[in-house]
């Protein structure tokens, strides 16, 4: 008879000793869930920050088909500087085409605010007089402008 009394004690204990497991588990699940998403957050408010302190605008732009020249002038509307380096610029027909990319040199960093122009001499047949081009400049660390010009 004094066995009976101690089947209920131990159903208690392992239910208890389940529990606690049980809340161990999630626990550890949620530390880890949580971690993983701090960093993921943690990425993502670090490219939306470089994004939005460098922008850059691009003030006018001219495509002299005699020439085959493209001068544009650009201004840093961004929070940060530029640094110094390599920088494309891509031109592409009306129909998104790449027609070419050109590599030229920021020779000197381009600080918040100021205005800078960019000349750079396309390919011989690259533009043509009264066509529709976009140019795209990339300077260093990403920082791009978009804009359209016609042809003179």
């Amino acid at each position: 008879m004094n066995r009976k009394g101690i089947t209920p004690v131990i159903a208690v204990v392992l239910l208890l000793m389940m529990t606690v497991a049980a809340a161990g588990a999630a626990f550890f699940w949620m530390t880890t869930i949580q971690s993983r998403i701090q960093g993921q957050i943690g990425t993502q408010v670090s490219t939306t920050t470089t994004q939005t302190t460098t922008s850059l605008n691009i003030v006018s732009l001219i495509c002299n088909a005699s020439t085959q020249a493209i001068n544009m002038t650009i201004q840093n509307t961004g929070s940060s500087t530029i640094e110094s380096g390599v920088s494309a610029v891509t031109i592409t027909d009306d129909k998104g085409n790449v027609k070419e990319t050109i590599q030229t040199t920021l020779s000197s960093n381009f600080d918040q605010n100021n205005i800078i122009t960019i000349s750079v001499a396309a390919s011989s047949g690259t533009l043509v007089q009264n066509e529709t081009y976009g140019v795209k400049i990339t300077l260093p660390g990403g920082v791009e402008g978009t804009s359209d010009c016609v042809a003179q």
